[in-house]
């Protein structure tokens, strides 16, 4: 049986949507025409109103091996093909990372590459055991575009990502976990069960604060003062929204709060 083409699919699933990449015969290797597939499928993910976009493969045991190599000679052909290849790639990028509801990637196999600046551009990157991560583009006598340099040093700090970016060599979940490069390691046979836990506990809080809460750490991230200014503003102003109030209600009566911001989504499983 002819395998189906490589893609990305959109997945809806209660209150989070899923990105699955899906070409398992090449480790999840992105096309461009995948990489292409991404800023429209985010647009259409937050849609949905979802209270968490999650990133991970169709199939257990991989996360995203990079480019495929399969078209590497038609798409470095030249160089103003290839630079139109890296703006396809880095449209995709900065489409996940602008994202405004939480992000996060689950990898349970070899990320490698593109794979590995995908995975930066979730705010939380959950590792199985069988996770590895490798950042190889100095083996094609290439560097790494300084966007994702820049989250790769945010990540595991400038003397991690200069290892991993000058040596190509690749890191365990266990000492990725220890670098700041991924948030937890799991067992393979819990990895998913810890992830969903996760998963649930973000989206059953409020969606208003979430999103408030990651334009927060961006602009303490990036120490922008106009944006922590804000942040501040918005986080005052909180105090007298809806969410804030059914927040507070509920806790003193000792129930679930049914935050409005959630609006008709599903609730989290």
């Amino acid at each position: 049986m002819t395998p189906p083409p490589p893609a990305i699919h959109l997945q809806h699933d209660g209150a989070a949507v899923r990105l699955l990449i899906d070409h398992p015969q090449r480790r999840n290797a992105f096309t461009r025409a995948m990489w292409r597939s991404v800023p429209g499928l985010v647009r259409q993910a937050l849609e949905a109103s979802p209270r968490a976009l999650v990133v991970q493969s169709a199939v257990t045991g991989c996360f995203a091996a990079g480019a495929d190599i399969s078209e590497f000679e038609a798409t470095y052909a030249t160089a103003a093909e290839s630079l139109r290849a890296n703006d396809e790639i880095q449209q995709a990028i900065e489409a996940l990372a602008a994202c405004p509801v939480p992000t996060l990637a689950l990898i349970d196999g070899p990320c490698i590459g593109g794979g590995v600046a995908f995975a930066l551009a979730c705010d939380i990157r959950l590792a199985s055991e069988r996770a590895s991560f490798a950042v190889t583009p100095a083996r094609l006598g290439l560097s790494y575009h300084p966007s994702d340099v820049t989250r790769l040093v945010r990540a595991c700090g400038r003397a991690g990502a200069a290892e991993l970016l000058f040596s190509g060599r690749a890191w365990s979940a266990q000492r990725a976990v220890a670098q700041g490069l991924a948030n937890s390691v799991s067992a393979a046979a819990d990895f998913t069960t810890e992830a969903e836990a996760l998963i649930s506990a973000i989206c059953a809080n409020s969606l208003d604060a979430t999103q408030a809460l990651k334009r927060s750490l961006s602009a303490v991230e990036c120490d922008d003062a106009v944006a922590v200014e804000r942040a501040r503003q918005e986080f005052e102003a909180q105090f007298a929204a809806p969410d804030f109030l059914e927040g507070r209600d509920a806790f003193l009566a000792r129930r679930t709060a049914q935050f409005p911001s959630h609006g008709s989504s599903k609730e989290p499983r």
